[in-house]
């Protein structure tokens, strides 16, 4: 069955790999990113499939809202899946004791601030359809639970995704009664900009992996917190 899914942070990395992955196994794709004319794979991708670009920066409530319209325009039968893929990452170096408040500030703008602008904005499009999954990209190093190395470095992005982690808890019990599944998603440390090149998994990897759970979590699942190969992940 043919799907329409929404991946955001789509230029590059995990959510471009997601868009390669899904479009295809046949799905129709729609990429969001701040600057659609510097995404020239993207563009490439979206010339021979079912790929759209929508111009989106999550961090910015006018450019959600201007983007949730242009893709209801695109699919009007709605959206079966949401990726909040956009993120950003603060530096493994960067402590408790040596991390700013500025820079829990930039960082939560955009892991957990944008992540509720955009999944508020796209709720009445996942509605139309029966799919409706959430995916909340997230990372083991917002677990509380998980030892070193996973809880030491990059404070900032670690309490983010944290604080993103408990959204997704919370955004699962209130939509439970409307048969969401909600799930944060850890994709494992990965090759990518933000996982640095010494990362043991390929992008392609860790999206295959995480497309499968994606496809096989059912809504009564919603609020479980998984890793790419399908794991339960604790808190």
């Amino acid at each position: 069955m043919s799907l329409t899914i929404l991946v955001t942070g789509a230029s590059s990395g995990l959510g471009l790999e997601f868009v390669k992955q899904f479009s295809e196994a046949g799905h129709t794709v729609i990429g969001t990113l701040r600057n659609p004319d510097q995404a020239s794979e993207l563009q490439e991708l979206a010339s021979k499939n079912k790929v759209h670009t929508v111009k989106m920066d999550v961090v910015d409530e006018e450019s959600v809202k201007v983007a949730a319209e242009e893709v209801a325009k695109i699919a009007p039968n709605g959206i079966d899946i949401l990726i909040n893929n956009a993120g950003i990452m603060s530096s493994r170096d960067l402590n408790a004791i040596n991390t700013t408040a500025k820079e829990y500030v930039r960082m939560f703008e955009t892991n957990v601030s944008g992540t509720v602008t955009v999944t508020l904005a796209f709720l009445d499009q996942l509605r139309k359809r029966n799919t409706r999954k959430i995916i909340n990209i997230s990372s083991g190093l917002g677990s509380l639970a998980l030892p070193k190395p996973y809880g030491s470095g990059a404070s900032s992005y670690s309490v983010s995704k944290a604080a993103q982690n408990m959204f997704s808890k919370m955004l699962a019990i209130e939509l439970e009664k409307e048969d969401f599944t909600v799930v944060p998603l850890h994709p494992g440390w990965v090759q990518t900009r933000l996982g640095t090149a010494k990362a043991p998994l390929t992008p392609a990897q860790s999206i295959a992996g995480m497309i499968k759970v994606i496809n096989k979590v059912t809504a009564k699942q919603t609020g479980v917190f998984f890793d790419y190969e399908g794991n339960e992940l604790p808190w």
